[in-house]
């Protein structure tokens, strides 16, 4: 039996459910009303049955994020959600506080959030021991660790190939709390990585100065699709459930050809969800918002996994500068006239920016083009009177909308149909449909709405015509039979009226038929071990169910949860407020194990910035970065 490969998109409300799954997606996960990790990505319980509804016509399914630590007194209303979600048909819970599994939810099947730090073996069996079907890994393994897990579990396990990504483990971030008071694990991250800070050492040297020293390139895993599902990987996600519906559609069919591609050439994989996607629409990842790309730790190999010169998202290199020129029009305006060599062609509307002689980024949007032999000569708004903000001869100019694209992007057309065989039967005056998965309904003509046809020969090929008109439906009429010796003329109204009840009839049908099953499961209490240890506020603990769970598992004692003692934790030095795979000393060229060490780089590091100090730590037996509290 072929194992099923899942392509998992996010989903901000229904439209951008429905255009995912029309790109292609198997499964989407979108947030609730509340306890979702991304509090700006809620929905309603309408918006949620709907997709669910939607979904199940492709036998694609829907996951809701139920991901937030939850307080005692919030777990009545957290356990109704679960509830309300399971009774609408909802799929799976994405959950991360353990207390929810001893708080008494529905039969519902559940998914260990990325926020739960899955990054080993340990802690994977620990997690499959509570009754999990799937664990979404942590971004920061290597294909070899990936493995590792995906053949110790005997559950699903789902890898990240596509989005933004976090500096710190997931799960695992308490910097928001400490300089905000706002919670990552609460849904409110203010994105303390995407600040400038300075780099300074022991001595107060300022060794880098207002640098973006933790924000992190966007993950492009497309290059590693294959390895993945070779590594046991049954998920593939897609990160961005803020993004808006184009960046969904962008992404997803782009993930799904490179999918489609990998299951043809590996016959024991097969494709999770139902139908065809058809589109004359060319995806492209480069022409989509993103900052600078990277594999991330896939390879297993430390590589530049920041940008230092800025948060935003800078798109794809479309050529060098060749010169540059600041100057005052006719109204007074100051304009910006920059000669491009490269290949790209430009076009007004374009977003374009560099990094200026101050290292700062600039730009703006292309108001006029002209082509010049070789070069492109582009004339857009001065983003400042300043020399300094010019490009230098030689700088890179990013391109970071394309209007033509965007606009080809808006207008495409996405349908994803199913295969319906028709048959009529004259002797019943029935029509019937199967699908593809063998699901059939069926729709009777009244005696009235018949008369015997004049021209028999042509009745076949009309009531094909007829009901076969299934544009803007799920499904599309791949053949058709007439049986019997009896031929009728049918008015077109009445096929219509046939064509609509059918399709009706398939939707509820193949809505309940993929409604998932009730899942019953008994925790495997022997093996639900945490290793008898004393657990910190990194296990996240934020109410007493999830103490309860820990004292069963063999914990000796563990603390509350960072947020239930946010006070007490910002009056604390020496406190782990990130655990990063990223390394700014790695990254610097200033390695404790590879590099030969400066003066300047010797003994400890700091980030300053205009409030805060933080102290780096370096754990080089593991490759692990600390930025802790001061």
């Amino acid at each position: 039996m072929s194992k099923s490969i899942e392509l998992l998109a996010p989903a901000a409300g229904f439209e951008v459910a429905k255009a995912a799954i029309d790109a292609g997606a198997d499964a989407v996960y979108m947030g609730g009303p509340a306890f979702g990790a991304r509090v700006r990505a809620s929905n309603s319980l309408q918006d949620i049955e709907k997709t669910v509804r939607y979904a199940h016509r492709y036998a694609a399914r829907v996951f809701l994020t139920l991901n937030t630590l939850i307080y005692e007194d919030e777990m009545p209303a957290a356990l109704e959600l679960a509830r309300q979600a399971y009774n609408m048909g909802v799929d799976a819970l994405l959950i991360q506080d353990l207390g929810l599994l001893e708080a008494g939810l529905p039969p519902i099947e559940l998914h260990a959030s990325t926020q739960c730090h899955i990054d080993s073996v340990e802690k994977a069996l620990f997690l499959q021991s509570l009754c999990f079907k799937r664990l979404v890994l942590a971004r920061e393994l290597s294909l070899q660790e990936i493995a590792a897990i995906s053949q110790a579990v005997k559950i699903e396990t789902e890898a990240f190939v596509h989005g933004a990504l976090c500096v710190s483990y997931s799960g695992q971030c308490y910097m928001s709390c400490y300089t905000t008071g706002r919670s990552g694990n609460r849904g409110e991250c203010s994105q303390s990585c995407r600040l400038p800070y300075d780099l300074v050492n022991g001595r107060g040297e300022v060794l880098l100065k207002n640098r973006y020293l933790l924000s992190m390139k966007d993950l492009n895993a497309d290059a590693y699709m294959e390895d993945l599902v070779r590594a046991g990987v049954s998920c593939l996600k897609i990160e961005g459930r803020l993004k808006e519906v184009d960046y969904v559609k962008n992404v997803t069919y782009w993930y799904r050809k490179r999918l489609d591609a990998v299951l043809r050439d590996f016959p024991q994989y097969a494709k999770a969800s139902q139908g065809e996607v058809r589109t004359d629409f060319q995806p492209d990842l480069q022409k989509t918002f993103h900052r600078e790309y990277t594999s991330f730790n896939l390879s297993g190999k430390r590589e530049d996994w920041a940008v230092f010169e800025t948060p935003k998202a800078v798109g794809c290199r479309v050529g060098t500068v060749r010169r540059a020129e600041l100057r005052r029009n006719r109204e007074g305006f100051w304009r910006l006239d920059l000669q491009v060599e490269g290949n790209a062609e430009f076009s007004a509307g374009d977003g374009i920016c560099y990094v200026d002689a101050r290292g700062e980024l600039q730009g703006g949007n292309v108001e006029r083009v002209e082509k010049k032999k070789n070069l492109s000569c582009l004339e857009m708004a001065a983003p400042s009177q300043n020399p300094a903000s010019l490009p230098a001869e030689g700088a890179i100019l990013y391109r970071n909308r394309d209007k033509i694209f965007d606009k080809t992007l808006q207008t495409a057309a996405f349908s994803r149909t199913l295969a319906v065989h028709g048959v009529f039967e004259a002797k019943e005056r029935c029509f019937y449909w199967r699908d593809e998965d063998g699901n059939e309904v069926k729709a009777f003509l009244n005696e009235d709405e018949v008369q015997p046809a004049r021209n028999p020969e042509a009745v076949p090929a009309n009531f094909a015509a007829q009901t076969g008109k299934l544009g803007g439906t799920a499904y599309r009429l791949e053949s058709f039979e007439y049986k019997g010796d009896e031929f009728f003329f049918v008015p077109a109204s009445t096929l219509n009226r046939i064509r609509r009840d059918l399709v009706e009839k398939m939707n509820v049908l193949r809505e309940e038929r993929y409604r998932p099953a009730a899942v019953r499961s008994e925790r495997k209490k022997e093996a639900a071990s945490a290793s008898a240890v004393a657990l910190d506020y990194r296990a996240n603990c934020a109410n007493s169910y999830a103490r309860r769970l820990y004292s069963g598992a063999d914990a000796v004692s563990v603390e509350p949860a960072y947020e239930l003692e946010m006070e007490k934790h910002r009056r604390q030095p020496n406190e782990v407020l990130m655990l990063c795979k990223h390394c700014i000393r790695a990254q610097v060229g200033q390695c404790l194990k590879r590099d030969k060490v400066s003066d300047k780089f010797k003994g400890d590091l700091f980030l300053r910035s205009a409030n805060h100090k933080f102290a780096l730590r370096f754990d080089c037996e593991a490759c692990r970065m600390e930025v802790r509290s001061c």
